[in-house]
Parts: structure tokens; sequence; C-alpha cells
């Protein structure tokens, strides 16, 4: 491994990681091979400030939280998720969960972006950058087998197709086959990623993006576990990992999405060029899931809905920015202008039923499952347009970073089961500043204060309509890169606000439906090193400790007493998160010996974290070690030259914890064990 010297997510430039005045982490293709990541959250266990996977396998494993707020995958609004710089939407019920497969790194810009980004959680964003096409011929085929019976074959192929080189392709794809630990829970996907780049003269480039990706995924992604028996005892024993709380004659998840899009470059001069990024996206969804919701006085019986949905989404985003460098004296200036605009139109069919109740200790599937009632049948259409002006300014050691950014968002509501619409604006003015000094050792101490904005749209299950929500943060730290090394430290503490956020409404009968808090605080302090020890030996540890707190809210809520096993409320205020670690730390050894055998190892600890809103029921802490070995076979034979075997575990001692819970019966296991291995030629 080693540490990456830039990441254009920060600031859209390519400013060098020492001199962002901003905590960010990045995973490259390296990293990712090394660990054989099967999802996004897989590629970011080892990153300060993330909480990943925090769902076990839900929603593919892209269930991830920066400094404790998160895009569970649901969100129907802004979420975290961003490619090539702009944010990917989907559907009002999901985004994301793209094959990992498509991208060559992964960045993590932590706290509010909306200066740069529009509407963002104000935790971070992640940002992952695509594969593009080389101008050296090269590419790897992948053969990968693993535990539940994961069968899997990967293909990525780039070079030239003229002589001069100035037009470059390269086609992306990937298959598998596998499940889960719990049953029915089969997974299949299909993904194809062609790409091209036109080089018109030294100063103009186009790169034309695509993809398509089919899921077929058999089993629930709401695998809902009840509170009493994961982390609170149960009279009868405790629910197995295994449960599956649907039912195979309902549940299903398909999902299509394709996109298309281009980047634009051109260098007027030295001074002065202009991008433009474009990207539309389509997806469609049929998902059926059937839910638990409270067990009744037995312990056993719960509860459960079945609720269904079919929706498409129409997603189009751009973004055009100019740079112009100059100086004006001693002073260097490069500022970013820039004009984005955003649509996201999504039809949503929903039906719902109640189904019969399922024994969690003796489950009978193949049960007769009423066939739903339509409840809502509503088109949406959200718009924004962002205009955004940054400057970096340099003096001598100084670096001062300034960004405004002013927003106008719509969105328009029809219902077209009773008639009835909605419609809505918002506008508001986001800024950002920082500070940093950069010393010639290579220590680079910043403080910097940046805000973000997401209009929320829609209404609550009562039809209250939500207000914006707004975040601010102030953060100081230090980054240090020795002179002449490739290893890079991060320190930083921060006290982010939240305010008017949504979170899911903790009623089991209202699926689908958010609740919106009032503020929640979030102050902590990140430890990130990527360290070369020696030749051939690399260390990435990663320490967070955050302090959450719900800050203003008037409203009353719900959990689990694990004395009483009755349900209680309490007043909100001064509670802390559900499902957000106090600590968090993790630590990766990678060795690449001279005779062609790489050995790594790692550790994850997570804290215990509270498993309700009202902070009644706890989450254990947990301890999880991975491993890997890689073995380089051209350099024991020569006729076997860029072929490489390797075998990765994750959760090596198959630890049963439960990785959260996020309201009353909402509980998530972890994932278990899983090994994989594979077998890979690169030319």
């Amino acid at each position: 491994m080693r540490a990456e010297k830039t990441a254009l997510s920060a600031t859209k430039t390519d400013t060098p990681l020492l001199l962002t005045p901003q905590s960010v982490s990045v995973v490259s293709m390296e990293d990712m091979r090394t660990r054989s990541i099967l999802s996004v959250g897989d590629a970011l266990t080892y990153s300060a400030g993330v909480f990943a996977n925090t769902k076990g396998a839900t929603y593919g494993g892209d269930a991830i939280a920066i400094r404790g707020f998160g895009n569970d995958g649901t969100t129907g609004t802004a979420g975290n998720t961003y490619v090539d710089g702009l944010r990917l939407g989907g559907t009002g019920y999901v985004s994301g969960a793209l094959d990992p497969y498509l991208y060559e790194r992964v960045e993590v810009v932590k706290g509010p972006a909306s200066v740069l980004y529009g509407q963002s959680v104000p935790g971070g964003l992640i940002n992952m950058v695509s594969k593009r096409p080389k101008a050296e011929f090269s590419g790897e085929a992948i053969v990968r087998y693993g535990t539940f019976d994961r069968k899997q074959f990967a293909l990525d192929v780039t070079g030239p197709v003229t002589e001069r080189r100035d037009l470059l392709v390269r086609v992306t794809g990937t298959w598998f086959d596998t499940h889960d630990i719990y049953r029915f829970s089969g997974r299949k996907r299909v993904l194809f990623a062609p790409s091209l780049t036109w080089n018109l003269g030294d100063s103009t480039s186009l790169t034309v993006l695509t993809h398509y990706q089919k899921d077929d995924f058999a089993g629930s992604t709401l695998n809902w576990l009840p509170t009493i028996g994961t982390v609170i005892a149960n009279p009868n024993g405790r629910v197995s990992r295994k449960l599956f709380t649907g039912d195979p004659n309902y549940q299903r998840w398909d999902r299509e999405t394709a996109s298309a899009g281009y980047q634009f470059e051109h260098r007027f001069s030295d001074w002065l060029s202009f991008r433009q990024n474009f990207r539309y996206t389509s997806t469609d969804l049929d998902n059926h899931n059937i839910y638990i919701s409270r067990l009744s006085p037995d312990f056993r019986t719960a509860g459960r809905q079945a609720f269904g949905l079919r929706e498409h989404g129409d997603d189009f985003t751009i973004d055009n920015n100019a740079a112009f460098t100059f100086a004006t004296g001693a002073i260097s200036h490069e500022v970013l202008a820039g004009l984005d605009w955003q649509s996201l139109k999504y039809e949503t069919d929903r039906v719902f039923a109640v189904a019969p109740a399922l024994d969690v200790f003796a489950p009978v599937y193949h049960q007769d499952i009423p066939e739903p009632a339509p409840f809502q049948h509503r088109i949406y259409r959200n718009r924004q347009t962002g205009l955004y002006l940054q400057d970096q300014v340099a003096l001598g050691g100084w670096r001062l970073l300034l960004g405004l950014r002013q927003d106008w968002a719509s969105f328009k509501a029809s219902d077209l089961i009773y008639d009835v619409g909605q419609k809505s604006k918002n506008k508001a003015l986001t800024k950002r500043a920082a500070l940093l000094y950069a010393f010639d050792n290579g220590l680079s101490p910043y403080v910097s204060y940046s805000e973000s904005f997401i209009p929320q749209y829609g209404a609550d299950y009562d039809g209250n309509n939500f207000d914006p929500e707004k975040g601010r943060q102030l953060e100081a730290g230090v980054k240090f890169q020795p002179a002449g090394t490739a290893s890079f430290l991060t320190a930083s503490v921060f006290d982010l606000r939240r305010r008017n956020y949504l979170t899911a409404d903790p009623n089991p009968e209202h699926a689908g439906f958010s609740v919106q808090n009032g503020e929640v605080r979030m102050r902590g302090l990140e430890l990130e090193a990527n360290v070369t020890v020696k030749e051939g030996l690399t260390l990435v540890g990663a320490y967070t400790l955050l302090d959450s707190r719900v800050t203003d809210s008037g409203d009353a809520v719900s959990g689990i007493n694990p004395d009483t096993l009755a349900v209680e409320s309490r007043d909100q205020q001064g509670l802390r998160l559900q499902a957000v670690p106090r600590h968090n730390a993790s630590l990766w050894v990678n060795y690449v010996s001279p005779v062609g055998v790489a050995l790594a190892g790692g550790v994850r600890y997570s804290s215990s974290t509270y498993g309700d809103a009202a902070n009644l029921s706890r989450v254990p802490a947990f301890t999880l070690f991975d491993a890997s070995v890689r073995f380089d076979l051209g350099q024991w034979l020569p006729d076997l030259q860029g072929l490489e075997l390797s075998v990765k575990a994750n959760n090596v001692f198959d630890k049963k914890y439960i990785s959260s819970c996020v309201g009353i019966d909402r509980c998530y296991y972890g994932q278990a064990r899983n090994v994989i291995a594979d077998l890979a030629w690169r030319w």
C-alpha cells in the first residue's frame, strides 16, 4: 500500500493532500486489490471517521456513516455517495450500491461539502473515481471462489485503438452468484462498463463513461431482527444469525441501473481551463419485503408486514467549472468558478399488507402471503441549481481557502391515487473558509469552517412538511508527510452540528417514512496513518472518537428496557445517537517479501452503541480480525508472469456480533467469516 498524494474531491482541483485544509481519506486500487474488497463498505473499513457495513450485507454492504452521519441506501433526498464528483441518484427508495470493480479509487471527504457539491450529508461524502482508459495496453482477468458458494469472474482491459494513441478504450465487467449466511438469500449481479477517451490535441480531451448493472437479490434487504433475542436476553434463547424474517413466496430485490456521461476538459492557456462533467442515470427497482414488528408476549412470535414497491428514476446531473490561475504580486490565486444542475424524477408505486406472524425460533416458510393493497402512487421531481466560487490563495507557506455557494432547489410531488399535488422551493447560501501553513519539514496544521444544506422535501407519516436541513462544522488538524517518503499522517478534531435531519420512522407500520429531529452535535477526534516502515512493510492505522448528543429536541422516543423487556419512552433531549460508536479503531499491516509472497493482517474494533433512540438497549462492542496472503507466481515460474494467487478472509474467527440496531426490532447481524480465493492474471 502507498499513501495517495492528491485527491480531487476536497477542492475539485489537483491540490496535494498535504495542502488540503480538510480531513480526507483515499483508498487506492492497490488497497482494494490487497483486501479483495466486495463492496464500497469493505473498501472503507480501515479509514478514520468511517463506520462501514453498519447493516451487515444489507443493501449490498454499502450502509456507511461518516462522522456519525450516513446514507443507509434508502435516502430519497441527498445521500453521501458521488461518482466522479457528481451526486449519485436513483429512485426514492435506493441509490448507490454500485459494484466497486467500477472504480480506481475511493475518496472520503469529511465534514460539510455543500460549497462545491450542493446538497450533501454534513458528515461528509464518498466520491468513487471511475476507471478510465489508458494509453498503454493492459488488463486483468480474475476468477474468484469463496464462502457462501461465491462464484465470480471479472475482466478489465484497456489500451489505444489508433497508432497516434489519441483514441483510448476500456472495457470493465464482472459477474457473480452468491448468497449470505441466512436462508433464501441468493444474490446475482451482472456489470458491464465500457468507456472511451478521445484526446483532441494537447489541450482538449473527452472521456465517455457508461455502465450497466443488474442485481437479482432473492433475499431480504430489510432482514430486521428483534431486539429481544439479539442484544437483549430472550427467555427462549438467542435468535440465530441464520434467521430469515421474510418469506421466499414474496421476497425479491430486482434492480437495473444504467448510466451514460462524459468528462470534457479544455485548457485555453496556462492560466485558464474549463471542465464539464455530465451523467444520466436510469434506475428501475422491483422490491418486495416482509419485515417483522414487535414480538408478542411469548417473546418468540413476531408480527409482520408485507411491503412492496416498483420505482423508476431518471437522474440528470451536470457540473461546469472554470479554473483561473494568476498572481497579484507575491500572492498566487487558484480560482474555481462553477455552475451545476441536478434533476431527479422518480415514480413510485407502493403496496402494503399484514403478513402472517413468524416464530423466530421455529420459522415456517412458504406461507400464503395476502395480496398487498396499493397505498401510494406518486411522481416526484427534485431539481437543484448551484452557483459556486472558490479561491485558493498562497503566500509563502500560507494557504487560505475561501468558498461561497448559492443554491436554488425545487420540489414537486403528484399523488396519482388521490389526485393531489405538492410544491415547494428552497434556497440557501453556504460558506467555507480554511487556513493552513505548510512547514518545510512536511508539517501542515490547519483550521477550517464549512456548512451544508439539504432541502428536505416531502412530509412525515402524519402529513407534516419537513424543514430544510442545515449543518456546520469547525475543524482543526495537522497533516505530516516526511520529506522523501510515501508516509502520510493526519490528526483532526471537530465540532459538527446537524439540524432538522431525517431518520427512519421508528414505527414499524410506517415503513418508508421518516421523522425529523431538532439538532445533533457531533464532536470528535480522528487519527489516520499510512506509514512505510521499511521496504515492503506498510501500516495503515486509524482511530476515531465520537461524542454524539441530541442538543435540541422536543420529541419523546422509545426503546426496550433490558430489565423489564417492556417498551419505555424518554425525552430525546440530551441523549446520544443510536448506532454511533464512541470509539472505532483499526490497523492493517502489509508485508511484501522479495520472493513474491505478500502477507497481510488487520484488526478492527468498534465500541458499544445504543440500539434505540431512547438509549435503553446497548449493542455490545466487537473486535474483528482479517487476513490475506498473495503469491506472485511469475516470480517463481517465468512462464506464469503476471499471474497471482491470493486468499483473503474477513472476520477470520467467525465472531457472531450485532453490527448495529437502529430502533426497536431493527437489529442486524454483522458479516460472518468470508473467505475469498482469487486467481488473477494481469498484463
